[in-house]
């Protein structure tokens, strides 16, 4: 009786397939030893890499953090007060004049971030967060100079932020015409924040006409379901 054909191994997954992969996949791939020792080696050149990059941002960022110490601030006082610190009057000035500086993608991001609170002297810097958003590059970059990979850019979302706390009436025309622009790419989803609780009739208006928009449809029809 002839025997039944067994059913022939799968091709060893590549390097760039494993460095591919997410973790449910790699649970579901079954990987064999030669392919446990490549993720292995994969997840060691990421450590790598973050010990790298941290290292990189520590040495960029110096300038920024050093005027912040000597006015008597930190960062850590800034991403944890949400704008409650007396110390954001002093420190908003310095992030402002550091936000226009040609730092790298991650630490612009950073900056933006922490000036995401509704403060005069962020509402006043209006214009110079306008300026930052168009200027911002959208898709895959090193975000961080000397970095050994690409990733996706962050620092137009981290305006993006800022802008959507920053927004009042006045400003927000302005804002609805950054959010219709497509060259924004997905960072206009950011925006959309400051059209939803607004109770304006021009951001009604709007975000009825902004929900076709395919970048923009998901997130303003999700709206309706809350």
């Amino acid at each position: 009786m002839p025997k039944k054909p067994t059913n022939p191994q799968r091709a060893l997954f590549t390097k760039d397939q494993i460095d591919g992969m997410t973790s449910e996949e790699l649970m579901r791939a079954k990987l064999t030893e030669p392919e446990r020792a490549l993720l292995r080696e994969i997840v060691a050149e990421r450590d790598e890499e973050i010990r790298f990059t941290v290292e990189l941002i520590r040495i960029e960022a110096a300038p920024y953090h050093a005027e912040l110490a000597a006015a008597g601030v930190t960062t850590w006082e800034l991403a944890n007060s949400h704008g409650k610190s007396p110390k954001y009057d002093v420190a908003i000035p310095i992030m402002l004049k550091h936000l226009q500086m040609p730092y790298s993608d991650t630490i612009k991001d950073s900056i933006a971030r922490s000036l995401a609170v509704p403060l005069p002297a962020v509402r006043k810097a209006w214009p110079i967060l306008v300026r930052e958003y168009r200027n911002a590059p959208t898709g895959m970059g090193y975000r961080v100079r000397g970095a050994k990979r690409q990733r996706r850019l962050g620092a137009k979302d981290g305006l993006a932020v800022a802008l959507s706390v920053a927004a009042t009436v006045d400003t927000l025309p302005e804002l609805i015409e950054l959010a219709s622009d497509p060259a924004n790419g997905e960072s206009r989803v950011l925006l959309l924040f400051a059209l939803r609780r607004s109770k304006s009739d021009i951001a009604k208006q709007a975000i009825a006409r902004l929900v076709s928009d395919p970048v923009l449809t998901k997130e303003i029809s999700a709206w309706k379901k809350i």
